[in-house]
C-alpha cells in the first residue's frame, strides 16, 4: 500500500470505492500506524458503504448528487406535463367499490372535484379521480385504502408528469409488485430499490392472469424517459395485457363513458 497522507490532527484520508477485504484492512491498519495516524477517514461508494460500516467504520457525512433535470423539476423551473392515472379493483361488486372510494376520497387532502366509477369489464371495476390525476401520490393513497378495505387485488396504473409509466399491484392491502419505467426519475435510489422497480412478470401473471412474457417485453426500464417508447404507447400496451382498457384515459374522459357512476 502506498504511503498515507495524514492531516495535522492525525487523520488519514482515503478515497476507496471498493468494499474492504480482511487482507486490505490489515494492510491499511499497518500503513496507518507507520504514518502516525490515529484515525482513518474513507470516502467510498454507496454500494460499498455497508461493508465499511461492518468493518468498524461509522458514517459521519454523506456526499449527494443529482442530475440537473431532477433539480429543475423539484425547484419548479422545468415545465411539468400533467399526470393521469386510474385504480382498477378485481371485483364485480360495484357497490363495495363505491363505498370504499367514497369513504377514502373525503379524507384525501386537496379537494377532489369528483370521482368516477366504471362498471366491471374483464373482471375489473375501474375508478378515476380528479385529484388522483393531478397528484399521483393521492391516487396511490386511494388505491392502498381500497385494497386494504376490500381485501382483493387492486391495480394502480398511470403516467406521471407525461414522461414515465407506473403500475402498482396490491393484494389484501399489501404491495406485491411495482413498476416505474425510469426507476430514478424522481431521484436517486439504492441499487436494490432500482431493481425492485422493474416489473415481476410472474407476480403480475399470478395476480392478473396477464401473459408473463408480454409483461417482460413491454414493462422495460431505462435511465431516461428518452430511452424508452412514448409513455402513452407503453401504457396502452400494458392496459391491453392486463385487461384494463379504460386505464388509457383520465377523469374527464371517464365522466362521459357509458355506465359511469359520478360521485
Amino acid at each position: 500500500m502506498d504511503a498515507l497522507d495524514v492531516d495535522s490532527d492525525g487523520t488519514a484520508r482515503l478515497r476507496l470505492p471498493d468494499a474492504p477485504t480482511e487482507e486490505f484492512l490489515r494492510e491499511l491498519l499497518h500503513a496507518a500506524r507507520l504514518a502516525g495516524a490515529t484515525r482513518i477517514v474513507v470516502e467510498t461508494s454507496h454500494e460499498a458503504g455497508e461493508a465499511w460500516i461492518r468493518a468498524g467504520f461509522s458514517e459521519t457525512a454523506r456526499v449527494l448528487e443529482a442530475p440537473l433535470e431532477i433539480l429543475e423539476r423539484h425547484s419548479g423551473e422545468a415545465a411539468v406535463a400533467p399526470s393521469s392515472g386510474s385504480v382498477h379493483v378485481q371485483t364485480d361488486d360495484v357497490a363495495a367499490v363505491q363505498r370504499a372510494v367514497e369513504s377514502m376520497v373525503r379524507r384525501l387532502p386537496g379537494n377532489s372535484e369528483g370521482t368516477v366509477i366504471l362498471p366491471p369489464a374483464n373482471g375489473w371495476t375501474s375508478v378515476f379521480d380528479e385529484l388522483g390525476d393531478r397528484e399521483p401520490e393521492m391516487l396511490r393513497r386511494l388505491a392502498t385504502e381500497v385494497a386494504d378495505r376490500l381485501g382483493t387485488v387492486v391495480l394502480l396504473v398511470g403516467i406521471e408528469e407525461g414522461r414515465v409509466v407506473r403500475f402498482v399491484l396490491f393484494e389484501r392491502g399489501r404491495i406485491m409488485d411495482e413498476y416505474l419505467s425510469v426507476p430514478e426519475y424522481h431521484g436517486p435510489l439504492p441499487p436494490g430499490e432500482v431493481i425492485a422497480m422493474g416489473a415481476n412478470p410472474r407476480v403480475v401473471n399470478r395476480l392478473t392472469g396477464a401473459d408473463a412474457a408480454r409483461i417482460r417485453e413491454v414493462a422495460r426500464t431505462a435511465e431516461r424517459p428518452e430511452d424508452l417508447p412514448p409513455p402513452t404507447e407503453t401504457l396502452a400496451q400494458l392496459a391491453d395485457i392486463l385487461g384494463v382498457g379504460a386505464a388509457t384515459g383520465h377523469y374527464e374522459e371517464a365522466r362521459s363513458l357509458a355506465g359511469a357512476i359520478l360521485l
